[in-house]
């Protein structure tokens, strides 16, 4: 099959005008049920045909007893029924014309010498009448902009940039679930099951051919044809950024990936090479997958690996300039020229240093002088900003505070218009912040005083995004500079 034939095969899978659930259900807790359900329960458009010869219908839609009934053309079949059932069943796709499949269905080389028979006889089924399947054993495929979601555990998730890659169900699920959860905005889910067909590598190719596809997030556990993958990733990674995390890494964890999808996780060594001879951006955790993710799909990638750092009191910027060192970024002095900017906004007894102290002075416009002030800068890429959102909890802890002291309780009106003169003043800070990253083309990110990890701020000027602590910012910031050094190299090549 060539690759505009599979890439128009996968749009049928993405994109469906018609799709069929084999072994739909109404009852509550079966996967056929929970499949249905997912596609029925969000604003999907086009023709959905339950398959089930035992009823009539389901969730009020006509149900089919088999494959061959459907009236109308089908785009994609989804299965849920027994994995010894699936071979039939792809002989009805091919009677009927279907040439894309998902198949959650677990039970073929994950269990075992006779599943992985199974797997393979579906394989030369798919191949002799045509079928591109995902699967099996997969959690299924989201296509948020087209508001299609065939997985067990329905997000609903806003349209956006990121696309998520994923040899587990679980963790992908999860991963979706983050994103939308936080507003990050999700473009494509793929859970790749044991890829007895489509491989990881094919949906890398294939998201990376997608305009609306700013970023792909992946969870890896093993790569059976290193040398393709490292082709289709190094493609992909000249126009979008590609983050993976890495599974198996220790004896037990590859084991553990070996009953888990059946795949081989390989050496830790070799994978790190790969990824990073193929511009891919490897990190540590789940977390650490989803913040670098969120960041690359919507800010700016950084020229440099400098930054410029405004905390709102010492400790935060001493903890941040640590961070920068151990991590290979640099903090610049601060020059002579930089310093008379900088002098107009703060008092006389300011630092003069990168991190920049703004000693504690509660001032929005001020703050947004300094954090443009340092974007401005040509000696800065990025700029962190420090503990100058999110004081809200702590002036609600004030409150109670002076409510106990005075033995009475402020009246609700009172502390409501306090907090939101609060939340006023960060929303222009965080506007702000949206604006100068507009004008200045740099990723400006935010240490909050909150415990809520990574936020979504969206402002007229872009999205902002506002973390927990310095070390996330510093991950973030390393991550991106080193994939701008790697796109510098790719354009110095080309010269």
């Amino acid at each position: 099959m060539d690759r505009k034939e599979l890439m128009g095969k996968l749009d049928k899978m993405f994109f469906p005008q018609s799709v069929a659930v084999v072994g739909a259900s109404d009852v509550p807790g079966k996967w056929g049920s929970r499949i249905l359900t997912a596609i029925l329960g969000w604003s999907y458009r086009g023709r959905v045909y339950p398959v089930n010869p035992n009823r009539k219908s389901l969730y009020n839609v006509e149900c089919y007893p088999d494959l061959g009934s459907i009236p109308g053309e089908v785009d994609l079949a989804v299965f849920t029924i027994p994995a010894k059932m699936i071979p039939d069943a792809f002989r009805e796709c091919i009677a009927k014309g279907i040439t894309a499949a998902v198949v959650i269905s677990a039970g073929f080389k994950e269990t075992g010498e006779e599943g992985a028979g199974l797997e393979k006889e579906i394989i030369e089924i798919a191949r002799e009448g045509g079928i591109v399947f995902m699967g099996p054993n997969t959690m299924g495929v989201v296509s948020a902009h087209h508001s299609f979601e065939a997985v067990p555990l329905p997000t609903a998730p806003k349209p956006g940039g990121l696309s998520i890659i994923s040899q587990s169900g679980n963790l992908g699920i999860q991963m979706m679930k983050w994103t939308g959860h936080k507003d990050i905005g999700l473009s494509i889910y793929a859970g790749v099951g044991n890829e007895a067909m489509l491989k990881a590598g094919d949906l890398l190719r294939y998201v990376g051919t997608r305009d609306e596809v700013k970023a792909v997030a992946m969870y890896i556990e093993g790569i059976p044809n290193g040398r393709e993958f490292m082709e289709i990733a190094s493609e992909v990674t000249r126009k979008k950024p590609v983050i993976a995390l890495k599974g198996g890494n220790s004896a037990t964890g590859s084991k553990a990936a070996q009953s888990h999808t059946g795949s081989m996780a390989g050496s830790v060594a070799a994978y790190r090479a790969m990824f990073a001879q193929s511009g891919i951006i490897q990190v540590d955790t789940p977390s650490e997958l989803l913040n670098v993710s969120a960041a690359m799909t919507h800010l700016a990638i950084p020229k440099g690996n400098r930054v410029g750092v405004m905390s709102f009191g010492g400790g935060w910027g001493v903890i941040a300039a640590d961070q920068c060192e151990k991590a290979g970024l640099v903090m610049p002095q601060l020059t002579p020229e930089i310093i008379r900017v900088i002098d107009a906004y703060l008092p006389a007894f300011w630092n003069r240093r990168n991190p920049v102290d703004v000693v504690g002075e509660d001032d929005p416009e001020m703050c947004l002088q300094v954090i443009g002030a340092l974007a401005r800068w040509e000696e800065t890429d990025m700029v962190m900003a420090l503990g100058i959102v999110g004081r809200s909890s702590f002036l609600e802890d004030f409150i109670e505070c002076q409510e106990r002291l005075e033995g009475k309780i402020f009246k609700r009106e009172l502390k409501l218009s306090i907090l939101k003169d609060q939340i006023r003043s960060e929303d222009r800070i965080l506007s702000g912040i949206g604006k100068i990253q507009k004008e200045t083309g740099k990723p400006i990110l935010v240490v909050a005083l909150t415990d809520g990890g990574l936020t979504m701020r969206y402002t007229d000027y872009g999205p902002v995004i506002t973390l927990s602590n310095p070390e996330e910012v510093v991950a973030i910031f390393a991550h991106m500079a080193h994939y701008g050094r790697y796109l510098e190299g790719i354009r110095e090549q080309g010269r």
